[in-house]
């Protein structure tokens, strides 16, 4: 299956959703306070890591609604495995939630593409999530070798 260009309104909104990663690390690696968040750079980037793993897990269970009745329950439960891996696997030190965070936005893209190759998400969702996850997991990776 080709890939095709994302809409207008996803590109501009998963690109605005960097920034605050890009904007961590960059604080993070500097050791500059300069976000707008009352935590350190650090602690900013791991909160909102976990937002948005979760964040893209909700849209896994949008795409699972609308999937045929043979694949509902393997997309509902695919769907749901990000969501209870950011439960149980991003505690500890800073640098654990790093390293989970780090593990997590790759494995949550293998389930992008499961979703993709089984028609579940649209034919642009790749094409937005890789270069976003790459960004993400850059920033993250940033922000580990920084503490």
């Amino acid at each position: 299956m080709a890939l095709a260009l994302p809409p207008r309104t996803p590109l501009a909104l998963a690109t605005l959703g960097t920034a605050p990663f890009v904007v961590a690390a960059i604080g993070a690696a500097t050791d500059t306070v300069f976000t707008p968040f009352p935590y350190s750079s650090v602690e900013s980037i791991i909160h909102f890591g976990i937002i948005v793993l979760s964040f893209l897990t909700g849209i896994l269970w949008g795409f699972a609604s609308h999937s045929a009745k043979g694949q509902a329950s393997y997309a509902y439960i695919t769907g749901a495995i990000p969501v209870l891996y950011v439960f149980f696997a991003v505690v500890g030190t800073d640098a654990d939630k790093l390293e989970a965070l780090m593990f997590g936005f790759p494995a949550l893209l293998t389930i992008d593409t499961s979703f993709q190759h089984s028609r579940l998400a649209p034919r642009w969702w790749l094409t937005l999530r890789i270069p976003t996850t790459l960004v993400i997991i850059a920033c993250l990776t940033v922000t580990r070798l920084s503490i």
